[in-house]
């Protein structure tokens, strides 16, 4: 279900073999990012799933075919493998070797002064670097997520690299989409955001009054992270620099905002540059030291407040708000590991003793309630909310930062996993994140879901619930799937909608990006 295509897959029409696809959402389209490795790699034993080419599958919603087609995201390294027609870098897992590190400087080099005679490609340079200057001999695979600016720039991002702009493009009634070219973030004022660097994170949040888009980026080397923000026309409005809690340089993979705060999770997945030169795991998860939250002003103003909390890590945030009662109160749902190895990309440290660590995903919904007082906070409550796994989790965009009621994820199967702790979803789950009562949609047997993704229904704006949750499903076998549409009120009435699909490679994170309105 891993096994790349190795190919993009130019557009063809399927079929919707259910229901129908609802009209408001006719003519726009829903997509997915993932790995999908398109030459050969260098190191087949050292290869991780992560490490694949940005592969996008998309299909253009309508009645009562679909158009459905796969385009990859055409990076610096992927041009360059294009032109040499073989891999060039290596993956994640891989220690340091000579030849590859002086091709990822020269490749940094030349996309940086942009030497017409050496560059990978005119979509490709733009903008300078596409990865700071401690990513060397890996890629900028833009694999990770997809994401939409408030200014309506439709992103490909990567953990650690500057995201590509794509855009869907129209001839002969096909549709294709492109590869722009490098996306860095601009502005008139003092802020400034260098490709060499900077990344910017595989989540960002976009405020639904404001149209601010928020994001995180941060050093490995340095041990700083930084926290941006673009205005509603993507101009770069402030980006402040701050050191990690804890002292380690950790992975940000994910936060969340509230009306007036930025929340950062800082939790002791510590890079080991030690560890990573002498050609070990690039992470290690420690267990000896504490989590911390971080409340910061949306403004851009004032300091970080630092709050301890539980050893743990948390890849996804749910939701996040302000308590009516008390506006110092901030109320925090997301998916909780008691540890975690990366999906093998990390050892694990405990009393001091560093080892390999079998994989252990299993991520449960969980609730903290933290008091941000000026003088300093403290956790009010750490709380377990849901008694199965589930990550990958949605809120209607309309109410994010806003208090909410439900919230949807995907149940982990505890029977079956992809293979080095890769999971498997199982489930549909709407949350009622006040009752603590569960509606549950199970994928048929010999089927698991995808990435989903919330779309407010226009008709019922302002119902909190209103809208649907698009979602790629697949067969066990690796055969067949679908495009599945369901009613966010209602989960447990099935589908409203399926769309038959060819075999599609399990991948990360989704998005819909909604027609263009004349």
């Amino acid at each position: 279900m891993v096994r790349s295509l190795g190919t993009d897959r130019a557009s063809r029409s399927v079929p919707v073999t259910t229901g129908e696809i609802p009209r408001q959402l006719r003519r726009s389209y829903f997509m997915r990012n993932g790995p999908d490795v398109r030459h050969d790699p260098l190191f087949p034993d050292e290869t991780h799933w992560f490490d694949g080419d940005g592969l996008v599958h998309w299909v253009r919603l309508g009645g009562p075919e679909c158009e459905y087609g796969a385009n990859y995201v055409e990076s610096q390294g992927f041009l360059e493998e294009e032109r040499e027609g073989k891999a060039k870098y290596c993956g994640i897992r891989q220690s340091p070797i000579r030849d590859l590190v002086l091709w990822g400087l020269f490749s940094k080099l030349v996309n940086t002064l942009r030497i017409p005679s050496f560059l990978s490609g005119a979509r490709g340079n733009q903008g300078g670097a596409d990865r700071p200057y401690w990513v060397i001999q890996q890629k900028n695979t833009g694999n990770n997520g997809i994401m939409s600016t408030g200014g309506g720039k439709l992103l490909a991002t990567y953990e650690a690299g500057s995201p590509y702009e794509l855009k869907f493009t129209e001839e002969g009634g096909k549709s294709k989409l492109e590869t722009v070219g490098l996306y860095v973030p601009r502005g008139s004022g003092p802020a400034k955001y260098d490709p060499l660097l900077h990344n910017f994170t595989a989540h960002s949040k976009t405020c639904p009054e404001t149209k601010e888009c928020f994001f995180i980026s941060y050093d490995l080397i340095g041990r700083k992270f930084h926290i941006g923000c673009l205005d509603c026309q993507d101009e770069l409005q402030h980006m402040r620099t701050f050191d990690y809690a804890g002292g380690g340089p950790c992975m940000l993979h994910d936060f969340a905002i509230t009306e007036r705060y930025v929340i950062i999770m800082n939790h002791p997945l510590v890079f080991n540059l030690r560890q990573s030169m002498q050609g070990g795991l690039p992470f290690t998860y420690d267990k000896d030291t504490p989590s911390f939250f971080g409340v910061y002003d949306r403004r851009g103003e004032g300091e970080i407040r630092w709050i301890e909390a539980e050893n743990c890590y948390c890849y996804h945030s749910m939701a996040a708000f302000e308590d009516p009662d008390d506006p110092d109160v901030v109320h925090l749902y997301a998916h909780r590991l008691s540890e975690t190895t990366a999906l093998g990309m990390a050892t694990f440290k405990e009393n001091g003793v560093f080892a390999e660590h079998e994989p252990s995903e299993t991520a449960f919904l969980h609730k903290w309630r933290i008091e941000t007082g000026a003088e300093g906070g403290r956790v009010l409550e750490s709380r377990k909310l849901c008694d199965f796994p589930c990550d990958f989790p949605a809120v209607n965009p309309d109410f994010l930062g806003k208090e909410v009621q439900f919230g949807y994820s995907l149940r982990i199967s505890t029977t079956a996993d992809a293979g080095t702790g890769i999971p498997l979803f199982d489930a549909l789950v709407k949350h009622d994140l006040r009752s603590g009562e569960k509606e549950i949609l199970p994928m048929e047997d010999g089927w698991v879901a995808d990435d989903m993704t919330f779309v407010p229904d226009e008709a019922r704006q302002g119902q909190e619930d209103g809208g649907f949750l698009l979602f790629f499903s697949h067969s066990l076998d690796g055969l067949a799937s679908t495009l599945m549409v369901v009613d966010a009120a209602d989960i447990t009435a099935g589908p409203v909608a399926t769309v038959d699909l060819p075999p599609i490679p399990l991948g990360f994170h989704a998005h819909f990006h909604p027609r263009k309105r004349n």
